[in-house]
């Protein structure tokens, strides 16, 4: 398992805030490192649903984060995927089975996975001030 420090994954390419651990406390979006053989195809950073989400790659390659956490992806080949957060139901793109995963959130936040994706990025955020 590898951490990035936010400081240290800043990526070019977008910007915006995802939810810590209050309602009214936002942080800089984590952002992928760019690593040597990275997929960074399709990669997506957006507000969806009350959450910010972000992903990209394809297939084995594919990453996906709600609010910073890692959402465990199971790709079926062509572009496909479950999530054991949307009871299994597939999707097609790796933004597709991240929203569908944020709307079976709702309000509620994703809890890191006890196996993370060892290709994917671990990002650790700083506790908001006065938590």
């Amino acid at each position: 398992m590898r951490a990035i420090p936010i400081l240290a994954a800043v990526l070019a390419a977008g910007a915006g805030l995802i939810a810590t651990a209050g309602p009214a406390v936002a942080a800089p979006a984590p952002q992928p490192a760019a690593q040597a053989g990275a997929d960074l195809a399709g990669f997506f950073a957006q507000r969806y649903g009350g959450h910010h989400i972000m992903g990209w790659g394809r297939d084995e390659s594919a990453c996906s984060y709600i609010d910073g956490v890692q959402l465990v992806l199971y790709p079926l080949g062509r572009n496909r995927y479950v999530s054991a957060l949307q009871a299994y139901e597939e999707e097609r793109g790796v933004k597709n089975i991240t929203k569908a995963s944020a709307d079976v959130l709702g309000e509620a936040r994703l809890v890191p996975p006890a196996d993370p994706v060892a290709h994917c990025p671990v990002f650790v955020t700083a506790a908001p001030e006065g938590s």
